[in-house]
């Protein structure tokens, strides 16, 4: 029985180093700025590298935050479950990961300009979920959307998990041959990134739900 295409949740990534966490930017060959000229998006806030008091107050946050939840991980771990605190591997890109974090990379008409907004997390609906897919047998890998039951907030989500009937929509296609290659990033919280290498040279990174994820995503596609 055919099960149709495999899918993934994916997004852009955003990024885990006090620099820029929770933060993201699109970028052309030279570095510069092309939020402004992606056609069709909504504004966003714009990105800055945290400074020193920044970043202090993140790894201050970081703190808290562990210490309060340090129980349930505990908790947690004498039960038997998975649940844990998010893992990070290696930093392998400082001037991509730390000192600036592009999610996008690409000249003007290149194909990473064509990714929808949808992939935005700060841009979107919470309750919106972003999938990657890739169709047999016409090889073209797509980006579908719906809308989620999920109860609570952008910030606290529980409940839910099924679509809204009549909400999805394919909001990118392309050419499965126009992808050179997918890697794994392991600078990533529960190393969940990869980056898509395009036919053009631009790419962009994404993350998925975890690192299993992420490599499948990479065996799929590379």
């Amino acid at each position: 029985m055919d099960k149709g295409p495999e899918r993934h949740r994916v997004e852009f990534a955003s990024g885990s180093a006090a620099s820029v966490e929770n933060r993201r930017s699109f970028r052309d060959h030279e570095r510069n700025d092309i939020e402004p000229d992606l056609p069709g998006w909504p504004p966003g806030r714009a990105f800055a590298v945290r400074g020193f008091f920044g970043k202090l107050g993140r790894h201050v946050h970081t703190v808290v935050t562990t210490l309060l939840m340090l129980p349930l991980y505990i908790i947690a771990g004498a039960l038997g479950s998975p649940a844990s605190p998010d893992k990070r591997g290696k930093l392998e890109e400082r001037e991509n990961e730390v000192d600036d974090f592009p999610v996008i990379w690409a000249g003007v008409a290149e194909t990473a300009r064509t990714l929808p907004w949808q992939l935005d997390p700060s841009r979107r609906s919470w309750r919106m979920v972003t999938e990657l897919e890739l169709t047999e047998p016409d090889g073209l890998v797509r980006i579908t959307s719906y809308e989620d039951t999920a109860r609570g907030s952008r910030f606290l989500a529980w409940g839910g998990g099924e679509k809204v009937p009549g909400s999805e929509a394919v909001l990118w296609t392309l050419p499965r041959q126009e992808i050179v290659g997918v890697e794994t990033k392991r600078f990533s919280m529960a190393e969940s990134d990869f980056k898509i290498s395009f036919r053009d040279g631009s790419w962009a990174r994404l993350t998925t739900n975890s690192s299993a994820g992420a490599r499948r995503i990479a065996a799929l596609l590379g």
